[in-house]
């Protein structure tokens, strides 16, 4: 006999056997057409900064850059500029097909075309900025330190992870949503209770307005130390039942207890570290096989970016298997926390039915590409605990 979880007039009964039959099984599709674009546009991303530096589109560019009367620098910064904006450009169909295509015809977006355009957009100019940066910080490391390069590097792009992750809440979500403080007197104390209990203040409780943008839901914790917010999104407030709500969240706050965010810092740290030594050590003998004259010679950027892209998808299979251990320790402090297993699985239901998410992917997606347990054994998980 199946058990229904329903504590509020205006959200809707979520039943623990599952979705409908027609949402599973739109889940199922949206799971296999996303599994195929991601590696078509790893192909493409990989691939084609390889076949512009092969067929020498990447030296001609910076051969014409070399007639104008700029010095040096600057013709590298915008070498890097053009270069991110060419692949933003050679990955726009994929990504208008993903992101506003696919999404719209599984009623996932309410996007116009010119909201998603301004999104693009914006995503575009934040990529060629952020990965300039990171190469004027690659090429200058290696003119100026030679063999210690790599230490310098690591440094630098460690700081710079850093420093991402605590202005996330200032600088980078409210260029894509509006966040405000939570302004449900009764929710906002009930979820401040919540972190009190588990010994976990955060500085606010903010809602994101997803529904301007779209019809799934999410929370997150965000942020390092004083700009550390817990944030919910409004499509969440406005499907889920409180109960259900105070399971997610419970979720993000195990994050934030665990550290979550700092081991995964320091995880990736470690990725990249060892990628930056390994690329340091293979350097010598890797450079005659690319035809690479040196690692600072500017018109091979592109392609050190794209093996760099290729190793951590290699890697990526390792990376996820750690952040599902994450998860499903975050899951098992929202069942103790909140002490509601039947709330948490409702919960996890609801957002596979809401997010169509799969509840059984292929098991090869999981283990390559899932970064989050599939729905149906966090549901187990629930269910184990009740009966524990």
């Amino acid at each position: 006999m199946s058990t229904l979880v329903q504590d509020s007039p205006g959200a809707p009964e979520t039943e623990a056997g599952g979705c409908p039959d027609e949402r599973a099984a739109a889940a199922a599709r949206l799971g296999s057409e996303r599994r195929r674009l991601f590696l078509i546009g790893s192909a493409v991303s990989i691939g084609a900064p390889l076949l512009l530096y092969l067929t020498g589109a990447w030296e001609a560019a910076w051969f014409a850059l070399a007639a104008a009367p700029l010095p040096l620098w600057a013709r590298s910064v915008v070498f890097l500029l053009g270069a991110h904006l060419i692949m933003s450009v050679v990955l726009l169909p994929l990504a208008y097909y993903s992101g506003y295509v696919v999404a719209h015809a599984f009623g996932l977006s309410r996007q116009t075309r010119s909201a998603w355009a301004m999104d693009w957009l914006k995503g575009t100019l934040l990529t060629m900025i952020f990965g300039t940066f990171v190469g004027m910080a690659f090429l200058w490391t290696v003119t100026a330190l030679g063999g210690a390069w790599w230490i310098a590097f690591g440094a630098l792009a460690t700081a710079l992870g850093i420093a991402l992750v605590f202005v996330m809440p200032y600088v980078l979500v409210p260029l894509f949503f509006k966040m405000r403080p939570l302004e449900d007197s009764a929710t906002a104390e009930r979820i401040h209770r919540l972190v009190a209990r588990a010994g976990a203040p955060a500085r606010a409780v903010c809602t994101l307005d997803f529904s301007r943008r779209t019809a799934e839901a999410n929370a997150a914790v965000i942020g390092l130390g004083r700009s550390r917010r817990v944030v919910i999104a409004d499509t969440l407030l406005a499907e889920f039942t409180p109960r259900e709500v105070d399971a997610v969240v419970g979720h993000e706050i195990g994050h934030h207890v665990h550290r979550d965010v700092h081991l995964l810092l320091i995880a990736n740290g470690a990725v990249m570290w060892l990628g930056l030594a390994l690329g340091a050590w293979l350097a010598p003998a890797a450079m005659p096989v690319l035809s690479l004259p040196s690692l600072d010679y500017v018109p091979a950027y592109p392609v050190l970016f794209a093996l760099a892209e290729l190793y951590f998808l290699l890697l990526s299979p390792l990376s996820n298997w750690w952040s599902r251990r994450l998860e499903t320790n975050a899951d098992r402090f929202a069942l103790h926390l909140t002490e509601d297993p039947a709330a948490f699985a409702g919960a996890m239901q609801r957002l596979g039915c809401q997010n169509l998410i799969e509840e059984r992917p292929p098991r090869w997606s999981e283990v390559l590409l899932a970064s989050h347990p599939p729905i149906y054994r966090r549901v187990r998980l629930a269910r184990e605990w009740q009966g524990a």
